[in-house]
């Protein structure tokens, strides 16, 4: 059963260690309260509108299977974020009658806070999702894996993980290399862009790379084959 966690402020991370800088840099909290969203970048529309995004804690799903030797495992914890928007016609499209967009593109960034400040990571992931319905509730979603988890903060492979190991998170929408959305936890700003940040990592994965591929129809948006 999906476990739904709300987010808690978090507190604001002085990031002095991870620079030469006297200055402390600061990482936004997580649970920052919502702000209103930023242009999605100068003269161009906001096409995606990003409702919420969530990050809960799920546990590996237990699928059974016939004609095969049952294995006993320990389910591990994942984190999860998720995405909900809606997408928009574009106001110069000429096709009124359009339904759905061909591409458009999930950039995910999230700050994990590691067991020391060397360890800490932000980790990043691109999505690219197809077949795009506009004027319709979407949902995106990308992972962390409890290997990832365990490598980042040390804490065991099986859990307890807890949606506050993200310190920050920040999704981006593009389409056709152009970003039309974005919602961060501060104040939509590119807080990863930070250059007293921790290193930032490939290692966010998309839903039809974990063992909850099979899971929840089509809740979530179809991904692009590799």
């Amino acid at each position: 059963m999906k476990r739904i966690l709300t987010f808690v402020p978090a507190a604001v991370l002085a990031l002095a260690a991870l620079s030469p800088s006297p200055a402390a840099a600061q990482a936004p909290a997580a649970g920052a309260a919502a702000e209103p969203a930023a242009p999605a970048a100068a003269g161009k529309e906001k096409l995606v509108d990003i409702s919420k995004v969530d990050i809960n804690i799920q546990k590996t799903p237990q699928i059974q299977a016939t004609n095969v030797k049952d294995k006993r495992w320990t389910p591990k914890d994942w984190i999860e974020i998720e995405v909900e928007a809606t997408a928009e016609l574009s106001k110069t499209e000429k096709d009124k009658s359009r339904k759905t967009y061909d591409e458009v593109t999930f950039k995910y960034y999230a700050y994990l806070t590691g067991s020391s400040a060397k360890k800490s990571r932000v980790l990043t992931g691109e999505i690219v999702h197809v077949n795009v319905p506009i004027k319709e509730k979407i949902h995106s979603v990308a992972y962390i894996t409890p290997s990832q988890l365990q490598k980042v903060t040390e804490a065991t492979a099986t859990g307890p993980a807890n949606p506050t190991m993200v310190k920050a998170w920040g999704v981006q929408v593009l389409i056709d290399g152009q970003e039309v959305g974005r919602k961060t936890s501060d104040s939509n700003k590119e807080w990863w862009s930070n250059p007293s940040l921790p290193p930032q990592e490939a290692a966010l994965l998309n839903k039809a790379d974990t063992p909850f591929a099979p899971l929840w129809g089509d809740f979530h948006l179809e991904i692009k084959p590799r």
